[in-house]
């Protein structure tokens, strides 16, 4: 029987926050990665050992898993690029070190195995999106840092062909694993403080994300308009934490939208759930995405779905949700209007939705991910394409 793995994964990239005496993951996509990742993980996999290792302190469950040990680091550590970390590392003796935000490990020896969870190529396409010391962090350490790496994992064959094409890392070191979505989420949620909590409009478009220029929020309010002047009085909900040089896209809206629009920062867990759950449209007209997780969360809390024809959104929502030019709000006004006001196709599309959620579980994540690690040691070969 062979020994047991130890695996280290740097959880870096998992934001907290407490609120009513609760540890909360506060990020977006990629702190939900990393915490299903590593609690599939603790679930699936009753053999190997999990070293989980960040700077500062981690309060969530998943820091006191079995076969669980943490190495926390001074918050000065340089865990990303492994600068400073590998003579702490070099006495954990890990088989293997994932890290599962974009990339790192850089500087370690070459003879520490690396997996690295590239999620997009955003910087490197759009680096406008993005501020410049990231920017220059992509274009100077990308590519050896990728190179350096046993094997590279991509949220979806798009971010694949983007790595492939532009010469960034052979084809055979590039897994695609999808993210997971909510399983069995609770649909139809009504709780009577709500709505008088957010003073939302009682008909509302629902888009979620981080709040930057690359969410594409200014197509959203075009549309709205249209939406008004078509005769549908309906409101539309922004929620997302701030990022980086967001512009609030009130600040060009016609007055009259100003009262229907609605814009709430770091929402709870439960209530975001709600929001979804009350929408009547979930839109979400990104210019790019590595994945774009918020897609399968609207479809699992059955609201229908209308996204960005753009990057890998196609790829994840599948026959499930109408798509549309990003960069039209004619077409989305026109897709929205569709869902609106025709109930066959939004009770096609919310079924088709449910449908589509099944086949993306962090189960499955987590598997997929640990045949990497077993490939990198020596245990076999991980698939390639995105089944």
């Amino acid at each position: 029987m062979a020994k047991p793995l130890r695996i280290g994964i740097v959880t870096d990239g998992l934001v907290e926050r407490v609120s009513g005496g609760t540890v909360h993951i506060r990020n977006g996509g990629v702190g939900v990665y990393i915490y299903n990742l590593v609690k599939h993980l603790q679930l699936i996999d009753p053999i190997n050992e999990y070293y989980l290792i960040r700077r500062g302190n981690g309060g969530l469950d998943i820091y006191h898993g079995e076969r669980t040990h943490c190495l926390f680091l001074p918050p000065t550590a340089r865990t990303a690029f492994g600068i400073t970390t590998w003579q702490a590392l070099r006495r954990l003796d890990l088989d293997v070190v994932h890290y599962p935000n974009q990339f790192g490990g850089t500087f370690l020896p070459s003879r520490l195995r690396r997996v690295v969870t590239l999620h997009d190529l955003t910087p490197v396409i759009f680096p406008a999106f993005h501020p410049w010391q990231r920017v220059w962090g992509f274009r100077l350490l990308l590519r050896p840092a990728l190179r350096r790496a046993q094997h590279v994992i991509v949220d979806s064959a798009h971010t694949r062909a983007d790595l492939v094409q532009r010469d960034v890392v052979p084809a055979h070191k590039v897994t695609v694993v999808p993210l997971g979505a909510t399983q069995n989420a609770a649909r139809g949620v009504r709780t009577p403080s709500f709505q008088q909590r957010y003073d939302i409009p009682a008909r509302y478009v629902l888009t979620v994300g981080v709040l930057e220029p690359r969410k594409n929020h200014s197509v959203l309010i075009a549309a709205l308009r249209r939406l008004h002047d078509a005769g549908e009085q309906i409101g539309l909900v922004i929620v997302g934490r701030e990022g980086w040089r967001w512009t609030d896209p009130l600040l060009q809206a016609d007055a009259r939208l100003r009262s229907w629009v609605r814009i709430y920062r770091d929402v709870p867990d439960a209530d975001l759930a709600e929001f979804y759950s009350r929408a009547e449209v979930f839109a979400y007209p990104s210019l790019y995405e590595g994945f774009g997780l918020p897609v399968l969360e609207a479809m699992a809390y059955g609201t229908p779905v209308v996204a960005s024809r753009a990057s890998s959104l196609p790829e994840v929502a599948g026959p499930a949700a109408l798509l549309a030019d990003p960069t039209d709000a004619a077409e989305f006004a026109d897709q929205l209007l569709a869902l609106l006001r025709t109930p066959a196709l939004r009770s096609r599309l919310v079924a088709a939705g449910l449908e589509r959620v099944q086949q993306f579980s962090w189960q499955q994540t987590a598997q997929q991910t640990l045949a990497v690690y077993h490939s990198v040691c020596g245990g076999g070969e991980p698939a390639t394409e995105l089944r």
